[in-house]
């Protein structure tokens, strides 16, 4: 029942782009060969440092100024990236960047997207015909945090989570069971039981059914790697649309054993799991199946999911905090041995696949492997808490082996958020 969203890294690189044409991997015309004439170029500012980012989240742009002080033409054909946060960082070049003339300046527009947690140290230097290159010192730290949802609307943040607002204060016509997170972490979704949807800071609306008369109540939604979109599923798997999210099919017209109780979207947008409250694992689009607990005895019925940076795999939790794993989903340990105040009511993974946070309905919060535990909300609130989704998002460093034509998608989506903002 928990959101998912998904942020992307470049790997020490940078991205072609229509619009503002990128500085990287560009072959200039003729052989770019040191002339006896003077070359140089300088760089302003040469040091740049960004503000505090969620892991796979989005600052910037930062601008830098690269000017040819040389007396002929020069070509900035690439950007070096070095240093401990080599992969963090991107950089959009403009078109006089490939044919910069003496005298002439061109702006590379720097942006931090840290694929880990920690101080992101690192230098950028143009690759150009100059006898010297200025170097740029970036700067920037990757911070996690994650929001605790109540069923009457009550957001409660920690680490670096600021809640944005919620329905604590309004008149609701079905509790809320479910939210998502935009991948800049400036805003989110909570979705009511009727479908309602409500939207705080950054997060767009683009529909729901709280209008539509509904054979069974929503239990799950989960948003587009854009924030363009988003998907609602029903406790019977009926799935509703908004947005740019795409339909790939619905357990509504098969009889299931058990109900639906959450769902997870592919890296790539391009498919959704579903899971019954038996573990069944139901599969649409490019969603793969990689097994479920929908033949095993289990001593509590399942009540979230997540799945993995790369869509090979997928974690499901029980009422208990049992934890089952399938595909490359790591176990990482769980709170079936533990005695709970309360029950695990939903799941979220850690931004790089290697950890995941248990919520219990009295706010209380688990961690294992590498998720970090930045508080809880227990005894916050005296509604139940329903809905934990994390601020990180996934990262191209934990994606890396994702075939190419998602990895295409996944990299055009965080181009269009990256000019976005």
């Amino acid at each position: 029942m928990s959101g998912r969203r998904i942020g992307l890294v470049t790997l020490g690189s940078v991205l072609s782009l229509a619009v503002l044409p990128v500085v990287g991997g560009l072959a200039t015309s003729g052989a770019a060969t040191p002339a006896a004439t003077a070359h140089d170029l300088t760089a302003s500012p040469t040091t740049v440092a960004f503000p505090a980012t969620p892991v796979g989240g989005i600052s910037g742009p930062i601008n830098v100024t690269f000017t040819n002080t040389g007396t002929t033409a020069d070509a900035i054909t690439d950007v070096s990236f070095g240093g401990t946060g080599a992969n963090d960082y991107i950089g959009f070049g403009e078109d006089p960047c490939t044919s910069l003339a003496a005298g002439a300046s061109c702006i590379v527009q720097f942006y931090f997207t840290p694929g880990a947690l920690g101080a992101r140290p690192a230098t950028a230097s143009p690759v150009d015909i100059s006898a010297t290159q200025p170097t740029i010192t970036l700067s920037g730290t990757g911070t996690e945090g994650y929001y605790e949802t109540t069923s009457t609307g009550a957001v409660f943040g920690h680490g670096d989570s600021a809640p944005l607002g919620g329905t604590s204060g309004t008149h609701l016509a079905q509790p809320i069971v479910a939210s998502a997170t935009t991948v800049d972490d400036q805003g989110y979704w909570l979705a009511a039981a009727d479908g309602g949807i409500f939207t705080f800071g950054d997060a767009g609306y683009f529909g729901s059914t709280g209008n539509i008369h509904l054979n069974k109540p929503i239990v799950g939604m989960a948003s587009t790697l854009d924030d363009g979109g988003y998907w609602e599923v029903a406790s019977d798997g009926g799935i509703f649309t908004f947005g740019d999210a795409a339909y790939f099919g619905s357990t509504g017209n098969i009889h299931l054993n058990q109900p639906i109780v959450g769902m997870a979207a592919t890296p790539d947008d391009g498919g959704y799991w579903l899971v019954a409250a038996d573990g069944g694992i139901f599969t649409f689009g490019d969603a793969a199946y990689f097994g479920s607990t929908g033949n095993i005895h289990l001593n509590k019925p399942i009540v979230g999911m997540a799945a993995t940076p790369d869509g090979g795999g997928y974690w499901l939790v029980a009422s208990d905090g049992g934890i089952f794993t399938f595909g490359d989903a790591p176990y990482l340990g769980s709170t079936g041995n533990i005695h709970l105040n309360k029950p695990i009511v939903s799941m979220a993974a850690a931004p790089d696949g290697g950890g995941y946070w248990l919520m219990a309905s009295d706010g209380g919060v688990f961690t294992f492997g590498d998720a970090m535990f930045e508080g809880s909300s227990a005894g916050a609130s005296s509604a139940n808490f329903v809905a934990l989704a994390n601020d990180g998002s996934y990262t191209l460093q934990s994606i890396s082996d994702t075939p190419a034509l998602r990895h295409a998608a996944a990299t055009a989506a965080f181009v269009a958020r990256a000019r976005h903002h």
